[in-house]
Formats: structure tokens, sequence, C-alpha cells
């Protein structure tokens, strides 16, 4: 018997809730900062994370869908005034151009903030990394966070389908999946690179 849409929402609402627990209980994200998204079976809706919330106390009620363009169609609780994350805007611009995109998750990773501090991209110092980032991981450059910039020129670096991560300068990580567990996943491979790369360095007193 086919999944009912209502069962499938009901679904990624769960496993966003799940990952945005993990992500927080793991230190990838302070605060309320960070935020995920996963494409609906229709292709034009979008399932994302209620702009305030924290990862770490996230519900199913702090989740709402939205269109392509940004329009809310449901909440997942009953507070009218929830508003997606502001960083919306550029989920929804990777949605429009990669159709092969089920899952955005945009977080705050220390050791990736690292290299977001330097704009720079961490040397891959095992084969994990080279395995799971390869040619996939870009710089994208600095840009007010929720800016139209910041949209703009976080479409450009992932209109390349080769592209599956980024390392925003000055302001944290973004990797995309097929799925909400590939880009969670892809989130711990970035950040685990830039842990070593970093512990690499201070091990050799540079």
């Amino acid at each position: 018997m086919a999944t009912s849409p209502g069962a499938v929402v009901a679904r990624l609402r769960r496993t966003l809730v799940e990952l945005s627990h993990r992500a927080y209980a793991f230190g990838l994200t302070p605060g309320v900062s960070g935020n995920m998204s996963a494409r609906l079976p229709s292709g034009d809706r979008v399932l994302i994370k209620a702009t305030g919330r924290s990862l770490g106390d996230l519900t199913e009620a702090d989740t709402l869908v939205v269109t392509l363009d940004g329009a809310v169609v449901a909440a997942g609780g009953e507070d009218a005034g929830a508003r997606p994350s502001k960083e919306m805007h550029f989920h929804l611009a990777i949605y429009r151009r990669r159709p092969d995109v089920g899952a955005v998750i945009h977080l705050h990773p220390p050791y990736t903030l690292v290299f977001a501090a330097d704009g720079s991209l961490p040397p891959y110092l095992t084969g994990a990394s080279r395995a799971f980032l390869g040619d996939g991981l870009v710089v994208v450059p600095p840009a007010p966070s929720g800016s139209a910039e910041l949209v703009r020129l976080v479409e450009e670096r992932f209109a390349d389908p080769r592209v599956r991560a980024a390392i925003l300068a000055g302001h944290g990580s973004l990797t995309v999946g097929a799925d909400l567990h590939q880009a969670f996943y892809l989130t711990q491979y970035l950040e685990d690179a830039a842990r070593t790369a970093v512990l690499a360095r201070q091990w050799r007193g540079s």
C-alpha cells in the first residue's frame, strides 16, 4: 500500500528533529543557530526549521512547510506566527538549481569555523576526507547572514553539480545530500577533516 503524503511529511519531521538534536549534542552548532531542511516528495515544497528555535530542543511543531518561492504552506504546530529560518532563501536557491538535492544542512561546527574564519579549505589528511569530500568542497565568500548577496554566492557555488559541501567564510558549514542523513554525515566528515587538520598543525608546532 502506498504511503500517504501526510505520513511522508510526518516521517521527515521526525528525522529532521532527531538529527537536529544530534547536531546540538555533538556540539556542531550553538544556541539557536543552524538550520536544516528537506525536500518533500512532490519536489516543489520544503520542510524547514522555524527561526529562533534551538536545534537542541527542536520539536516537530518547530518545523514549517514552504514552497520553493518561500511561501509558508503549513506549520508543524499551532504557532501561527512561526517563521522559517532567515537562511531559508539559500536553501531554496539550492533546491531550485539542483533537482538531485533532497536535503540542506547549515551548521556552525567549531573546527570548521577555524577555516571559515580564514576563508580557506582544510587540507585532506585522511582517506575519509578525500573519499567523502574530494572535489565537492568549496568556499563561499563572506556576505551578511540572511542577505540576498549570500543567497547569490551560495547559488553560484552549488550550481556546479559536483559541489556537495561548502565553508561559508566567516560563518559556518553548508552541506547537501539526497536525504537528511546523507547531508548530516557530510557535515561530520567536513568537521572531522577540519579537526584533523587543526590538531596536525598543533602537533607539528606550526
